[in-house]
């Protein structure tokens, strides 16, 4: 495990020591470095890459500007913290294309699940408290609402600790927010799916503790729960026990946003601008944060240092539950990974008009969040964090070489064909196609990429999906897995 440097985290951590500010417009800064990073940054920007090579192949390499363009991302906002030191941050393009308003470090982005992890964080600073219990039928602590009782929760009751880890069998992935104008739902009529709600009411179909379902229905729980316990708004709590003590000023729970500085979203392929049209979700503690990169990395920074020291916002034995030791170990908020380098704690999010991606390492070596305000911004993503780890020497999120097995005929004949989300559709998700002894993947779900395999039943592509063929009882294909959440049928 690499040794735990966390010399200038204190109250003051992420200050911005010899940095140097360029290109200020209006008194904000669209580039704020480090110098001893200045080349650094340079090399990142000439340097995207998608985020897997093939092995013998030239590498990609394209420039920032060019795959904002490529991909029809208006704005995007970045900020990095090394060894809980924030090293600098940059403000790229526009915040709403409507009238080529730029985008600074100061902008505010809608973060959407990014949300979760912040407020898993303002639950845990509750537990520590004593005001909520990680352990016991999270029932107790709510007065307006209650979960309702049915043959999965008299088995096992909703704890706190299932919502956190997306453990307690709840349903409701995501919620569609709600335009300007529209009635907007309290949280009970959102549980209970009653009155201008306009998602389903909030119910437990499996097993708590069993399995891993996300759930932003069990994270509107979660937000109801904080708002009983303590008897104060979702926004105050996180505001006094979070934002304000981790000296966290641009970020709020705000909905409809009152602050000039915004990134207005963008929709579809082409970008539409949502100007006017901004969505508003009172589902906060799953999908309302506003908030900027800069403030994004200094709040991962102190996580880290809580799980190796505690602080202000945890404890350590609070902190290494939301952390565990081991990434196969389900956390209380963050997605746990390790790709070879120690473990990582992340969260990406998505809302309509908005792409984001937030990743830590629990040693506290580096802390990075991008926030985008396009729907296509995942893809941009991807590709900046491939370029920006390998400047950096990280393996989370970074672009990876990988050998590519040799198919034979048979195999290369046996796995082209449509594929279909279900067997009665008429239309193929996706069309698998030779060329030669190249196969290419199109369709609803991915435009048109080489399609490589690397094993026997497992193929990916370089933009950074990977696939695993699924065979029946008698070894003809019968499904192809993407990722381990869409399953698609062979035709």
């Amino acid at each position: 495990m690499r040794r735990l440097i966390f010399a200038s985290l204190a109250l003051g951590l992420c200050t911005q020591p010899n940095v140097h500010e360029l290109h200020a417009r209006n008194g904000a800064a669209t580039s704020v470095v480090a110098p001893d990073h200045s080349d650094k940054v340079r090399r990142f920007e000439s340097g995207l890459r998608p985020v897997y090579g093939v092995m013998g192949e030239p590498a990609q390499v394209w420039t920032l500007e060019e795959r904002m363009r490529f991909h029809q991302v208006p704005g995007v906002s970045i900020a990095v913290a090394i060894d809980g030191e924030f090293v600098w941050a940059k403000a790229y393009g526009t915040a709403d294309k409507a009238d080529d308003r730029a985008v600074d470090t100061d902008t505010l982005f809608q973060a959407a699940s990014l949300s979760k992890p912040v407020a898993s964080l303002a639950a845990l600073a509750l537990v520590q408290d004593g005001l909520l219990l990680l352990d016991e039928p999270v029932n107790v602590h709510l007065k307006r609402w209650k979960i309702p009782e049915n043959e999965f929760t008299r088995e096992v009751p909703v704890t706190l600790r299932h919502l956190l880890s997306h453990r307690a069998g709840t349903n409701v992935h995501g919620f569609r927010g709600y335009a300007a104008g529209d009635t907007i739902a309290t949280l009970p009529q959102i549980l209970n799916g009653s009155g201008p709600a306009n998602t389903d009411a909030i119910t437990v179909s499996q097993r708590p503790g069993t399995a891993y379902r996300y759930s932003g229905g069990g994270y509107t729980i979660i937000q109801l729960a904080i708002e009983d316990a303590i008897d104060q708004t979702f926004a105050q709590v996180v505001e006094g026990r979070l934002f304000h003590p981790s000296g966290m000023t641009r970020s709020n729970f705000d909905y409809p946003p009152n602050d000039p500085n915004i990134a207005i979203g963008h929709r579809g392929e082409n970008a539409r601008s949502m100007n006017g049209a901004l969505l508003n979700y009172p589902e906060l503690a799953a999908a309302g944060l506003w908030t900027t990169p800069s403030e994004l990395v200094r709040l991962g920074s102190l996580v880290a240092k809580a799980r190796a020291f505690g602080n202000f916002i945890l404890q350590t034995g609070l902190a290494r539950q939301l952390i565990p030791e081991n990434a196969e170990n389900p956390g209380l908020g963050f997605g746990l990974n390790d790709a070879g380098d120690g473990i990582a704690f992340v969260h990406s999010g998505h809302n309509p008009g908005y792409s984001a991606r937030w990743i830590n390492y629990a040693d506290g070596r580096a802390s990075v969040a991008i926030l985008t305000n396009s729907d296509n911004g995942g893809a941009l993503i991807r590709e900046m964090l491939s370029g920006l780890g390998h400047v950096y020497g990280w393996q989370q999120d970074a672009f990876e070489q990988r050998e590519v097995a040799r198919w034979d005929e048979a195999q290369l004949a046996e796995v082209a064909g449509e594929y279909f989300f279900d067997a009665e559709d008429d239309d193929p998700a996706v069309i698998v196609l030779r060329d030669g002894d190249a196969l290419f993947i199109e369709g609803a779900i991915i435009d048109r990429a080489r399609l490589y395999p690397r094993s026997a039943s497992q193929l990916f592509v370089t933009q950074g999906l990977n696939l695993e063929l699924e065979r029946s009882a008698s070894g003809a294909i019968a499904a192809l897995n993407i990722e381990g959440e869409i399953r698609l049928l062979k035709g």
